[in-house]
Protein backbone atom coordinates (compact mmCIF):
# COMPACT_ATOMS: atom_id res chain seq x y z
CA UNK A 1 0.00 0.00 0.00
CA UNK A 2 1.15 3.50 -0.86
CA UNK A 3 1.27 6.81 1.36
CA UNK A 4 -1.75 7.57 2.65
CA UNK A 5 -3.35 11.08 3.20
CA UNK A 6 -3.16 12.40 6.70
CA UNK A 7 -5.64 14.51 8.56
CA UNK A 8 -2.87 15.79 10.59
CA UNK A 9 -0.61 18.86 10.39
CA UNK A 10 1.89 17.89 12.42
CA UNK A 11 2.72 14.91 10.77
CA UNK A 12 2.19 16.66 6.86
CA UNK A 13 4.57 19.13 8.08
CA UNK A 14 7.57 16.54 9.38
CA UNK A 15 10.45 16.50 7.52
CA UNK A 16 13.25 13.04 7.59
CA UNK A 17 12.10 9.84 8.62
CA UNK A 18 9.71 9.93 11.76
CA UNK A 19 8.21 6.59 13.72
CA UNK A 20 5.76 6.55 15.72
CA UNK A 21 6.18 3.10 17.83
CA UNK A 22 5.66 1.26 20.99
CA UNK A 23 8.87 -0.16 22.42
CA UNK A 24 7.28 -3.45 23.19
CA UNK A 25 5.14 -4.10 20.25
CA UNK A 26 6.18 -6.69 17.45
CA UNK A 27 4.79 -4.66 14.62
CA UNK A 28 7.22 -1.87 15.88
CA UNK A 29 9.97 -3.65 16.53
CA UNK A 30 10.21 -5.63 13.03
CA UNK A 31 10.53 -2.06 11.60
CA UNK A 32 12.82 -0.69 14.07
CA UNK A 33 14.80 -3.62 13.37
CA UNK A 34 14.86 -2.75 9.25
CA UNK A 35 16.17 0.71 10.22
CA UNK A 36 18.91 -0.61 12.51
CA UNK A 37 20.14 -2.94 9.69
CA UNK A 38 20.10 -0.35 7.52
CA UNK A 39 21.56 2.64 9.54
CA UNK A 40 19.28 4.82 8.41
CA UNK A 41 18.79 8.25 11.10
CA UNK A 42 15.31 8.61 11.76
CA UNK A 43 13.69 10.74 14.67
CA UNK A 44 11.28 7.96 16.65
CA UNK A 45 7.73 9.05 18.75
CA UNK A 46 7.58 6.84 21.39
CA UNK A 47 3.68 5.69 22.59
CA UNK A 48 3.48 4.11 25.92
CA UNK A 49 0.33 1.79 24.91
CA UNK A 50 -0.50 1.06 28.70
CA UNK A 51 -0.94 4.88 29.29
CA UNK A 52 -3.39 4.39 26.02
CA UNK A 53 -1.12 7.50 24.81
CA UNK A 54 -2.06 6.00 20.91
CA UNK A 55 -5.70 6.45 21.91
CA UNK A 56 -6.02 10.16 21.12
CA UNK A 57 -7.31 12.48 18.50
CA UNK A 58 -4.30 13.82 17.15
CA UNK A 59 -2.76 10.32 17.11
CA UNK A 60 -5.85 9.11 14.89
CA UNK A 61 -5.65 11.40 12.87
CA UNK A 62 -1.74 10.38 11.75
CA UNK A 63 -2.90 6.50 11.70
CA UNK A 64 -6.92 6.00 11.37
CA UNK A 65 -6.20 2.21 12.92
CA UNK A 66 -5.04 4.11 16.31
CA UNK A 67 -1.65 1.52 15.45
CA UNK A 68 1.92 1.35 16.14
CA UNK A 69 3.99 1.41 13.76
CA UNK A 70 3.34 4.74 11.85
CA UNK A 71 6.30 5.52 9.61
CA UNK A 72 6.45 9.53 8.09
CA UNK A 73 9.01 10.20 5.50
CA UNK A 74 8.72 13.94 4.93
CA UNK A 75 4.72 14.53 5.36
CA UNK A 76 3.98 11.01 3.31
CA UNK A 77 2.54 8.41 5.68
CA UNK A 78 2.49 4.90 5.85
CA UNK A 79 0.95 2.49 8.43
CA UNK A 80 1.35 -1.01 8.00
CA UNK A 81 4.50 -2.34 9.46
CA UNK A 82 4.86 -4.89 6.07
CA UNK A 83 4.18 -1.84 4.34
CA UNK A 84 6.54 0.42 6.33
CA UNK A 85 8.82 -2.38 5.71
CA UNK A 86 8.61 -2.54 1.69
CA UNK A 87 8.81 1.18 1.69
CA UNK A 88 12.03 1.39 3.53
CA UNK A 89 13.68 -1.33 1.73
CA UNK A 90 12.51 0.92 -1.27
CA UNK A 91 13.22 4.29 -0.32
CA UNK A 92 17.04 3.06 0.84
CA UNK A 93 18.17 0.14 -1.18
CA UNK A 94 21.54 0.15 0.42
CA UNK A 95 22.17 -2.45 2.29
CA UNK A 96 19.28 -4.43 0.59
CA UNK A 97 17.76 -7.36 2.41
CA UNK A 98 15.50 -8.85 -0.88
CA UNK A 99 16.35 -11.79 -2.07
CA UNK A 100 17.58 -11.58 -6.01
CA UNK A 101 15.54 -14.65 -7.40
CA UNK A 102 12.02 -14.37 -8.14
CA UNK A 103 10.71 -17.31 -6.59
CA UNK A 104 12.97 -16.23 -3.07
CA UNK A 105 11.73 -12.61 -3.40
CA UNK A 106 8.31 -14.07 -3.60
CA UNK A 107 8.63 -16.28 -0.35
CA UNK A 108 9.74 -13.20 1.10
CA UNK A 109 7.32 -10.78 0.50
CA UNK A 110 4.88 -13.38 1.07
CA UNK A 111 6.53 -14.18 4.78
CA UNK A 112 6.14 -9.91 5.47
CA UNK A 113 2.53 -9.64 4.36
CA UNK A 114 2.16 -12.58 6.81
CA UNK A 115 3.54 -11.47 9.53
CA UNK A 116 1.08 -8.49 9.62
CA UNK A 117 -1.84 -10.34 8.44
CA UNK A 118 -1.58 -13.21 10.74
CA UNK A 119 -0.51 -10.88 13.92
CA UNK A 120 -4.20 -10.50 15.53
CA UNK A 121 -4.84 -13.99 15.53
CA UNK A 122 -1.28 -15.75 16.06
CA UNK A 123 0.44 -13.31 17.35
CA UNK A 124 -1.54 -10.33 19.51
CA UNK A 125 -4.11 -13.01 20.60
CA UNK A 126 -1.81 -15.19 22.28
CA UNK A 127 0.63 -12.94 24.22
CA UNK A 128 -3.08 -10.35 24.86
CA UNK A 129 -4.40 -13.23 26.62
CA UNK A 130 -1.11 -14.65 28.76
CA UNK A 131 0.28 -11.43 29.45
CA UNK A 132 -1.14 -7.96 28.41
CA UNK A 133 -5.00 -8.27 29.20
CA UNK A 134 -5.11 -7.11 32.81
CA UNK A 135 -2.48 -4.12 31.99
CA UNK A 136 -4.42 -3.56 28.62
CA UNK A 137 -7.60 -2.71 30.62
CA UNK A 138 -9.40 0.52 30.05
CA UNK A 139 -11.65 3.14 32.07
CA UNK A 140 -15.05 3.77 30.81
CA UNK A 141 -13.73 7.10 29.66
CA UNK A 142 -11.15 5.09 27.63
CA UNK A 143 -13.42 2.87 26.04
CA UNK A 144 -16.20 5.78 25.19
CA UNK A 145 -12.99 7.16 23.49
CA UNK A 146 -11.28 4.54 22.04
CA UNK A 147 -14.82 3.63 20.01
CA UNK A 148 -15.48 6.93 19.19
CA UNK A 149 -11.56 7.45 17.33
CA UNK A 150 -12.15 3.54 16.23
CA UNK A 151 -13.87 2.96 13.09
CA UNK A 152 -11.63 -0.60 11.91
CA UNK A 153 -14.10 -3.68 12.23
CA UNK A 154 -11.34 -5.87 13.31
CA UNK A 155 -10.15 -3.58 15.83
CA UNK A 156 -13.27 -2.94 17.50
CA UNK A 157 -13.92 -6.93 17.60
CA UNK A 158 -10.68 -7.35 18.95
CA UNK A 159 -10.89 -4.57 21.92
CA UNK A 160 -14.56 -5.78 22.35
CA UNK A 161 -13.62 -9.12 24.12
CA UNK A 162 -11.96 -7.45 26.96
CA UNK A 163 -14.01 -4.27 27.32
CA UNK A 164 -17.31 -5.24 28.45
CA UNK A 165 -19.02 -4.68 25.21
CA UNK A 166 -18.45 -8.09 24.36
CA UNK A 167 -17.92 -11.74 25.06
CA UNK A 168 -14.44 -12.15 27.24
CA UNK A 169 -11.72 -14.32 25.82
CA UNK A 170 -11.64 -17.70 26.69
CA UNK A 171 -9.31 -21.10 27.06
CA UNK A 172 -10.99 -21.94 23.92
CA UNK A 173 -9.35 -18.51 22.24
CA UNK A 174 -6.15 -19.20 23.70
CA UNK A 175 -5.84 -23.26 22.60
CA UNK A 176 -6.98 -21.60 19.10
CA UNK A 177 -3.98 -19.00 19.04
CA UNK A 178 -1.52 -21.56 19.90
CA UNK A 179 -2.99 -24.01 17.14
CA UNK A 180 -2.42 -21.31 14.79
CA UNK A 181 1.14 -20.86 15.93
CA UNK A 182 2.34 -24.31 15.43
CA UNK A 183 0.90 -24.37 12.34
CA UNK A 184 2.65 -21.16 11.57
CA UNK A 185 5.66 -23.00 12.87
CA UNK A 186 5.67 -25.81 10.84
CA UNK A 187 5.27 -23.64 7.90
CA UNK A 188 8.52 -21.76 8.80
CA UNK A 189 10.70 -24.80 9.87
CA UNK A 190 9.43 -26.20 6.03
CA UNK A 191 11.00 -23.05 5.22
CA UNK A 192 13.83 -22.35 6.34
CA UNK A 193 16.93 -22.82 3.68
CA UNK A 194 19.96 -24.68 4.07
CA UNK A 195 21.46 -21.48 4.50
CA UNK A 196 19.51 -21.03 7.45
CA UNK A 197 16.92 -18.23 6.61
CA UNK A 198 13.46 -17.94 5.95
CA UNK A 199 13.58 -16.87 2.24
CA UNK A 200 16.59 -17.89 0.45
CA UNK A 201 20.20 -18.11 0.90
CA UNK A 202 20.57 -14.65 2.86
CA UNK A 203 18.74 -13.31 5.91
CA UNK A 204 16.06 -11.05 4.76
CA UNK A 205 12.98 -9.20 5.64
CA UNK A 206 11.40 -12.23 6.07
CA UNK A 207 13.35 -13.16 8.75
CA UNK A 208 12.98 -9.74 10.57
CA UNK A 209 9.69 -9.78 10.54
CA UNK A 210 8.86 -12.93 12.26
CA UNK A 211 11.86 -12.50 14.79
CA UNK A 212 9.78 -9.83 16.46
CA UNK A 213 7.15 -12.30 16.96
CA UNK A 214 8.59 -15.12 18.33
CA UNK A 215 10.79 -12.30 20.67
CA UNK A 216 6.52 -11.96 21.58
CA UNK A 217 5.81 -15.24 21.79
CA UNK A 218 9.12 -15.83 24.12
CA UNK A 219 8.27 -12.79 26.43
CA UNK A 220 4.39 -14.45 26.62
CA UNK A 221 5.78 -17.78 28.14
CA UNK A 222 5.07 -20.16 24.88
CA UNK A 223 6.97 -22.90 24.81
CA UNK A 224 9.21 -22.29 21.78
CA UNK A 225 12.38 -25.39 22.66
CA UNK A 226 10.06 -27.73 20.89
CA UNK A 227 11.01 -26.00 18.08
CA UNK A 228 15.04 -26.05 18.01
CA UNK A 229 15.32 -25.36 14.09
CA UNK A 230 13.67 -21.79 14.73
CA UNK A 231 15.57 -21.44 18.01
CA UNK A 232 18.37 -21.62 16.21
CA UNK A 233 17.14 -19.44 13.52
CA UNK A 234 16.13 -16.98 15.87
CA UNK A 235 19.77 -17.01 17.76
CA UNK A 236 21.47 -16.01 14.58
CA UNK A 237 19.19 -13.19 14.38
CA UNK A 238 19.81 -12.28 18.27
CA UNK A 239 23.68 -12.44 17.57
CA UNK A 240 23.24 -9.13 15.18
CA UNK A 241 24.04 -5.78 16.07
CA UNK A 242 20.95 -4.50 14.74
CA UNK A 243 18.77 -6.91 17.20
CA UNK A 244 21.25 -6.19 20.18
CA UNK A 245 20.04 -2.60 20.14
CA UNK A 246 16.50 -2.44 19.63
CA UNK A 247 16.75 -5.38 22.16
CA UNK A 248 18.12 -2.48 24.26
CA UNK A 249 15.05 -0.49 24.02
CA UNK A 250 12.72 -3.08 24.50
CA UNK A 251 13.36 -4.51 28.12
CA UNK A 252 13.39 -0.36 29.13
CA UNK A 253 11.56 1.77 27.29
CA UNK A 254 12.25 4.88 27.16
CA UNK A 255 10.65 7.71 29.43
CA UNK A 256 11.16 10.48 26.87
CA UNK A 257 8.59 10.93 23.88
CA UNK A 258 10.56 11.77 21.40
CA UNK A 259 14.12 9.99 20.25
CA UNK A 260 17.02 10.51 17.71
CA UNK A 261 18.54 7.65 16.13
CA UNK A 262 21.72 8.74 14.42
CA UNK A 263 21.56 5.63 12.48
CA UNK A 264 25.31 4.17 10.77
Amino acid sequence: MPAIPTHSEEAAGLKGLHLFFAAQSACSSRVRLLLAEKGIPWTGHHLDLLKKENVDPAYFAINPRGLVPTLVDDGQVVIESADIMFWLERRFPEPGFTPEGPADRAAMEEWVVRSATDHVKAVKTYAYIRRNAKAAAKTAEEVELYYRLQKDPEMLAFHARHDGTGDPFTEQDLQAAAELIETLMAQMEAAITADGWLAGPAYSLADMAWAAAWRTWELAGYPLDRHPVLCAWFARIADRPAWREIARLWAEPPRERVLQFAGA
